[in-house]
């Protein structure tokens, strides 16, 4: 099982869950990315889906936090 969670100002807020046993890989990373995409817009009003050198990075970036969140509760990005 795997849950996205958003914390701030002492709040959880459940983002997404799922027990699917076949999430994983690219799957779980192109999630991890499509947050992270849209969290970033909202912050600065940038668009990053058809920037070819921040997908690689924040492939790296996703790919890195799952690697991590296999043997830690939480990871930052």
């Amino acid at each position: 099982d795997v849950s996205i969670l958003e914390l701030g100002d002492g709040v959880f807020e459940v983002l997404a869950t799922s027990g699917n046993n076949h999430l994983g890989g690219d799957d779980f990373d192109q999630r991890i990315m499509n947050y992270l995409i849209e969290e970033f817009k909202k912050e600065t009003g940038i668009d990053l889906s058809n920037d070819k050198l921040a997908d690689q990075r924040l492939k790296e970036a996703a790919e890195k936090a799952k690697i991590e969140l296999s043997g830690v509760a939480s990871t930052n990005i």
